[in-house]
């Protein structure tokens, strides 16, 4: 695609942004939807998957359809080829934990969002506690105050990480983005959305 995303090439109201941005990303959303759609029919069979109704939620590798990875064997476009691990050079370069969300924090701030508030650097928990054990599911927080948002994670300097680290900080920038708003507008129009975040 040769068209820019850049906001500034986009004017008017919010709605009409969206609509603009979803245009000029539609034609690669199509292409990759109609790729996926036949390799799964190659897959299961155009009896199981149609050539236009929409794909079942249950073949896309999890019950939600949320995650794709599941699908990767049968969805990747060179099999055999190793994927990308940035893990090694990541330890080369001396990553922990913290510089992993510093650089979360890099990629949103570069896209004009906001930077994490002092009270995330210093409530949040980024690596396992060395003095108690405690249940590392990453997750995000918002105490709905105004200024206390955090992440519960016990990450490590590799690339599972980095990728949740940047899924559990977009949480986050909801959290900002909505937070003058009452409390009833804060979660998500429909959960499905939520879980693109990341």
């Amino acid at each position: 695609m040769e068209e820019s995303l850049h906001m500034s090439k986009i004017h008017g109201t919010p709605s009409q942004e969206v609509d603009d941005v979803w245009e000029q990303i539609k034609p690669l959303y199509t292409l990759l939807h109609a790729y996926v759609r036949r390799r799964l029919r190659e897959a299961y069979g155009p009896e199981r998957i149609s050539r236009s109704a929409p794909l079942p939620a249950h073949v896309l590798g999890d019950m939600w359809g949320q995650s794709w990875s599941g699908i990767v064997p049968l969805t990747l476009p060179y099999p055999g080829k190793t994927l990308v691990d940035v893990t090694p050079e990541m330890i080369q370069q001396g990553y922990t934990p913290l510089s992993v969300f510093q650089l979360a924090e890099e990629f949103f701030v570069s896209m004009n969002m906001s930077a994490m508030p002092p009270d995330f650097w210093q409530l949040s928990v980024l690596e396992q506690p060395p003095e108690r054990h405690i249940h590392c599911q990453p997750s995000a927080w918002d105490f709905c105050n105004k200024h206390d948002y955090r992440i519960k994670m016990c990450a490590h300097a590799d690339q599972k990480d980095l990728v949740t680290a940047h899924h559990e900080m977009a949480h986050v920038q909801y959290f900002l983005a909505y937070r003058n708003l009452p409390k009833v507008f804060r979660d998500g129009a429909n959960p499905a959305l939520v879980q693109l975040v990341g």
